[in-house]
């Protein structure tokens, strides 16, 4: 089964902002063992050759792949859509949580196993023991945290109606509602082929991507994961791994 490692960046005009995305592939260097496996790089076509010559200089034995993403996120007319809830970021904070819960799949069709490592986060684990254990799990993550209510307007009601028209079996003591959490999705270990066979998950995620809350009310991809494997794959299908432990730059804080 083919794996990849992921992340999504931005490109700079200056190539010493590149600092921490080469302090990140340095980390996973010093950890991973097998280096055969793909490390995709997702940008919006905005690292020249030069600078992905740079990166890739950095760490020459790692097997770095960059991957303009433009074509299929981060659509311009995306920005036209009327925000009804301005806080908890702007366009490209929402732009991100669309790419990492709809758009990214088309990037990630050849693969079966990803294990996505924002830029941010500098590891200090073995990252092939978690591309393993997907062989038994559907997700694996470090930790399970709760997003704000103010950014999940309306998240909860729209799955349980979903589930509703959609599950046949459903009754109300079997799906209750729960609040707005899910995994710390900035390390977040999935098994592409299990997700995307489920018809079920297809339907639910086209469906949020059709309605555009997202952008609307900055649905973020931390909750809406949550959601999917809290209602349709089921938490048994997603093992909390306390061996992923690393440096959240962007938090200032320690992993496990």
């Amino acid at each position: 089964m083919r794996s990849c490692i992921a992340t999504l960046t931005r490109g700079y005009t200056d190539i010493e902002k590149y600092s921490m995305l080469i302090k990140r592939n340095r980390h996973i260097a010093r950890k991973l063992t097998d280096k055969t496996i793909d490390i995709l790089i997702f940008h919006e076509g905005n690292i020249v050759k030069e600078h992905q010559a740079h990166i890739k200089a950095e760490t020459p034995e790692l097997a770095l792949k960059f991957i303009d993403i433009s074509p299929i996120a981060f659509k311009k007319e995306r920005a036209d859509i009327i925000i009804e809830q301005a806080k908890g970021g702007g366009l490209n904070y929402r732009h991100m949580c669309s790419f990492w819960f709809v758009e990214f799949w088309e990037a990630v069709k050849d693969y079966d196993k990803l294990l996505r490592i924002d830029e941010d986060c500098f590891i200090e684990f073995t990252p092939e023991t978690v591309l393993e254990s997907l062989d038994e799990h559907i997700f694996i993550v470090p930790q399970m945290t709760y997003d704000h209510e103010f950014v999940t307007i309306g998240l909860n009601r729209f799955s349980l109606e979903f589930i509703r028209e959609n599950r046949k079996e459903y009754t109300f003591k079997s799906w209750e509602s729960k609040p707005p959490f899910g995994p710390y999705t900035n390390v977040f270990g999935i098994s592409l082929k299990e997700v995307r066979d489920n018809k079920m998950f297809q339907k639910y995620m086209n469906e949020v991507d059709k309605r555009e809350m997202i952008y609307k009310r900055r649905w973020g991809d931390l909750p809406l994961w949550g959601e999917v494997i809290y209602y349709i794959f089921g938490m048994e299908t997603c093992f909390q791994e306390k061996q992923i432990n690393y440096y959240h730059q962007s938090h200032h804080t320690g992993v496990n």
